[in-house]
């Protein structure tokens, strides 16, 4: 992962979006990795990006809540 992101230059790291597939190509062979590998880093880093936005808004209070529910006896989340 740290090799794909080197490989990337600072506008590419700014906003991930840019990155279609000619930059993924040559960020793939600049970290010496399969394009794929690329594809699966940049899928991470937003599906991450939607997670925290849901715990800005709320999200971890109403995680916290529903998972109380199905918690084993003698255990509390946080």
């Amino acid at each position: 992962m740290e090799a794909i992101i080197n490989s990337m230059t600072l506008r590419e790291r700014q906003r991930p979006d840019i990155i279609k597939g000619s930059r993924k190509r040559r960020i793939a062979a600049g970290s010496g990795t399969e394009v794929q590998e690329v594809n699966r880093l940049l899928k991470q880093f937003t599906q991450m990006q939607k997670m925290m936005k849901k715990f800005k808004k709320g999200g971890m209070a109403k995680m916290m809540r529903a998972m109380k529910g199905r918690m084993p006896p003698g255990m509390t989340p946080f």
